[in-house]
This record gives structure tokens, C-alpha cells and sequence, in this order.
């Protein structure tokens, strides 16, 4: 099963955005594991360059019932870690969740400092199986 998320448009230092990426259901079960966290950016979108400092973070969430159990995947756009136009780049795994059924993935992103402006259209998918 793959869970998606297309992300907005994030003015920099703007405000934290969170995305709904899909709920989890066993009905047409394959497995309960992520395998993968992979963001890509659409055709001619405009490259973001990674940062040092000012940049970005991408997480991806375990929600239930309203309340974030645990972040599972994150990635920040630090220095050598750019979006560019279908690039995809792989999300490190920090923890593998335990799903319910119910249970909701959403993406959220956060700027840090004084951040980077992020284009509208980012894919963020999430492989379980």
C-alpha cells in the first residue's frame, strides 16, 4: 500500500503545514511495515538547495484518534539535500510503527530559522507492506 501526500506551498519561517497522507486499514492487508519514504518534486518545480542552518524539515506521523503517536521518517534539507524536479530523494526510517486500523499518516513540514520557501507540489509516499 502506498500512502501519499501532496504537499502546499510553504512561505519561509512560515508557519508549520500538515498534510493528510491516508488511514490505515488491514482490509486489503499486505503487511504492516514501512518500507520506504521517498519525496519527489514535480516537473519544473524550482530546485530548493539545502542549508546549514535555514532550511526545512519534512516528517512523516503516526496520528491516532487526534494525537501523534510518533514521527517515523524525517528529513531535513541540510546541506546536500535538495528537492529538484523529479529527484526523488529517499526519507531516513526512525522508528517502525505499529499500526491500528484507523490510525492516520499525515506529513508535516517545519521551518527552521528562518527557513526556505517550498513550492507547492511536493509528493511524499509512504510504501507499507
Amino acid at each position: 500500500m502506498i500512502y501519499t501526500a501532496v504537499l502546499p506551498a510553504q512561505a519561509a519561517a512560515g508557519a508549520d503545514v500538515t498534510t493528510l497522507a491516508g488511514v490505515y486499514s488491514p482490509v486489503f492487508y499486505s503487511g504492516d511495515t514501512i518500507t520506504d519514504i521517498e519525496i519527489v518534486a514535480p516537473p519544473a518545480y524550482s530546485t530548493v538547495t539545502g542549508a546549514a542552518t535555514n532550511n526545512v524539515t519534512i516528517t512523516t506521523r503516526q496520528v491516532r484518534a487526534g494525537t501523534v503517536i510518533q514521527t517515523f521518517g524525517s528529513v531535513t534539507t541540510a546541506t546536500g539535500v535538495n528537492l529538484a524536479a523529479e529527484i526523488p530523494i529517499s526519507v531516513p526510517i526512525t522508528a517502525q510503527p505499529v499500526f491500528l486500523p484507523g490510525d492516520v499518516i499525515d506529513v508535516r513540514m517545519h521551518q527552521n530559522g528562518t527557513g526556505q520557501a517550498i513550492g507547492a507540489g511536493l509528493w511524499v509516499c509512504v510504501y507499507v507492506s
